[in-house]
């Protein structure tokens, strides 16, 4: 079952591409995240750990949101919408949750990191679709 009760597509290939583009980003967040834990140390990689985690899992909740079957346009529609609010009520509280309750966190990669999973998100939008 999908979000709202409602059957989720199982075998869609829009989904699959979905989630290769969370791969994408998970990727890009361990790629910077990794290398800065080996040069700055653990602070500043769970800063851009904690920036690109909340670049991917909205990416997901937008996925799974978008899997709910629409039959018609305007059901469409209407879950782009909700999937896109979601979204980004879900950015503005992660992002908070980040802030508030990460003593000490390094605001620079946490953001850089989160906007490279963005960039990932829409550079690969170009190719797949």
């Amino acid at each position: 079952m999908g979000v709202s009760g409602q059957k989720s597509r199982p075998s869609d290939p829009v989904l699959g591409q979905a989630y290769r583009i969370i791969g994408l980003q998970v990727l890009v967040t361990a790629l910077i995240s990794l290398p800065l834990l080996a040069i700055h140390g653990a602070l500043i990689a769970a800063s851009a750990f904690a920036g690109g985690a909340i670049g991917f899992t909205t990416s997901w909740v937008y996925a799974r949101r978008m899997t709910v079957r629409a039959d018609d346009p305007r059901a469409l529609l209407r879950n782009h919408f909700v999937a896109e609010l979601l979204k980004l009520g879900l950015t503005v509280v992660l992002l908070a949750a980040v802030l508030i309750l990460f003593p000490g966190v390094a605001t620079l990669p946490l953001l850089l990191t989160f906007m490279a999973t963005l960039a990932v998100y829409w550079v690969a939008l170009l190719f797949v679709f």
